[in-house]
């Protein structure tokens, strides 16, 4: 029997399907990268970042690539992403097994809000071509396919089920007007095709062949324009391409080469799409353009927040203690000085203070805040021995506020 309930009343009637609670799991599901374009020159790429879950992004200024950078969230799959006018929208999967939102506009994040039900797939998303509708699709835990979706002026209609017996996240494609596309590895390794044409869903899932490991990817260049990408046999990256002329191209390999996730795949223009890829947490990238084809892959460095460069201690040389002349009466005070000079090829280090102090038995400490930084220290060792006296130097660099601090020392001698 042919489905032909619109999507809005088929959301309603499964609405609790998707919903109903299931115990929060540690498992991490699709832990693919993702990628979103407004236009040309504007990509951004997404990552789960494994040590805490959080979601990092980076994305193309016109002239280079940003660092990575966190937008939070503790997420237990990898993203989705999609441009929705002139926001990019971010979904991922919650420690709850719900799907979380965040969404950049005007420069700001929104931070992460639930969109409720429980996945056992990381999301899919895409902006719906010729309409305001912001699709979010996901695998169920009865393996099945739930779509949501945003629509202006009503908001978010409910889960709702588009079926399937489905083994991977899903992918979401809006080549034409009007037109989704939902694609899954079914149980037989095959890529499966559920689509909205318009005004009605297709009567059942169809095949579109391949044997492929985790999930397919979408994306399209154009209207009327789609490719999918998908990890096949050797773990190389196949690719499938349909038009509104030729139809499906059927599925052929980029190459030999070996990759670790399911391809994210974006384009910001007609002519020049983008691949990524992940190994452990390892980003890798694939430029293809109209000119010259593909590009080899080539490693987009490792999937983590640079640490600040922490400003190093004085360099050698410049901190300089000196301690009195000769040797030191017993029982007396021993003069001791620090120089701070500035090296070639160093900003000098802006000394707040020093403490100048002596260790074990009968310890002295004197503190001193102002150059010339001399004091007078009493020491604690017998006549004809020797001691060692030390010196915490704490300073700034450069235009840095963060206090840091070194200890240099030096032994004295007490006269016989």
């Amino acid at each position: 029997m042919r489905r032909t309930i619109t999507w809005i009343t088929a959301a309603i009637i499964a609405a609790g399907l998707l919903a109903t609670s299931a115990p929060a799991r540690a498992d991490v599901y699709d832990d693919n990268p993702a990628a979103a374009s407004r236009g040309a020159n504007d990509l951004w790429v997404f990552a789960r970042r494994t040590s805490d879950g959080a979601i990092l992004e980076r994305h193309w200024t016109g002239s280079a690539w940003t660092d990575w950078t966190s937008i939070g969230g503790v997420s237990t799959s990898g993203p989705a992403a999609t441009a929705y006018g002139p926001y990019i929208e971010v979904f991922m999967r919650g420690t709850d097994g719900a799907i979380y939102q965040n969404a950049l506009a005007d420069g700001v994040w929104s931070g992460w809000t639930s969109l409720g039900g429980y996945a056992t797939s990381a999301p899919a998303t895409i902006a719906r071509r010729g309409t305001n509708y912001l699709d979010v699709a996901v695998k169920g835990g009865d393996n099945a396919i739930y779509l949501r979706t945003y629509v202006p002026g009503y908001g978010w209609y409910p889960w709702g089920s588009l079926g399937g017996a489905m083994t991977s996240q899903p992918a979401l494609d809006s080549h034409s007007n009007g037109i989704l596309d939902v694609f899954a590895r079914g149980t037989d390794g095959a890529v499966w095709q559920q689509g909205w044409n318009g005004s009605q869903w297709l009567a059942n899932w169809i095949t579109l062949g391949g044997g492929i490991v985790g999930a397919p990817m979408a994306v399209n260049k154009s209207p009327g324009d789609l490719s999918l990408f998908v990890v096949g046999a050797g773990n190389a990256v196949y690719q499938n391409h349909w038009d509104g002329v030729n139809g499906w191209t059927n599925w052929f390999k980029l190459d030999d080469t070996a990759v670790g996730s399911s391809p994210a795949a974006v384009s910001d223009q007609e002519n020049r799409l983008y691949l990524f890829t992940r190994a452990n947490d390892v980003m890798y990238v694939r430029e293809w353009d109209a000119g010259s084809g593909w590009k080899p892959w080539a490693n987009f460095g490792a999937i983590a927040v640079p640490v600040p460069a922490v400003p190093g201690p004085p360099a050698e040389g410049e901190l300089s203690i000196a301690t009195g002349i000769r040797c030191t009466p017993a029982h007396g005070k021993l003069r001791v000085n620090i120089t701070v000079r500035k090296p070639a090829g160093h900003k000098r280090a802006r000394v707040t203070k020093i403490v100048f102090f002596t260790k074990g038995k009968g310890a002295r400490k004197r503190v001193d805040h102002r150059a010339p930084f001399v004091v007078h220290i009493q020491i604690n060792r017998p006549a004809g021995k020797k001691g060692r006296v030390y010196a915490r130097v704490y300073y700034l660099r450069g235009s840095s506020k963060k206090l840091h601090h070194k200890t240099v020392s030096r032994t004295y001698n007490v006269c016989a």
